[in-house]
């Protein structure tokens, strides 16, 4: 009698869920967040509210896009890295998942924020 067709499992939900909220994290709080920080800060009087992103702007000598782009690098390693060490289980989504979430979050306040200041200035005019 011939061998029966060996079993094969589709891959969990998990990882499949786990790339989406990567893909999310990193559209939000990764370019979402780059984007419209940098846009917000590059008007002429405006400053960073988060104190410390608000040092390392004023602290180092490179524009703050630049700065900024090699602290988002850094909290992104950061996620991976905490990501990877945890072994795979439900609660390991949690971690692209509350960077999507933060990344939501500070991206549309930053978009409340340059809509306000758009509507101010068309007031202005």
């Amino acid at each position: 009698m011939a061998d029966p067709v060996p079993f094969v499992s589709l891959p969990a939900a998990v990882p499949l869920l786990d790339a989406v909220l990567w893909v999310v994290a990193f559209a939000f709080y990764g370019l979402g967040d780059y984007a419209t920080t940098v846009a917000a800060t590059t008007r002429p009087g405006a400053r960073e509210r988060n104190p410390v992103l608000r040092r390392l702007f004023d602290g180092l000598p490179l524009p703050p896009a630049v700065t900024f782009a090699a602290a988002k690098l850094l909290a992104f390693a950061f996620f991976v890295v905490g990501y990877r060490s945890v072994d795979p289980s439900p609660l390991r989504p949690l971690i692209p998942g509350v960077v999507a979430a933060i990344g939501v979050l500070v991206t549309v306040q930053n978009l409340r924020v340059l809509g306000r200041d758009r509507s101010s200035r068309q007031r202005l005019h």
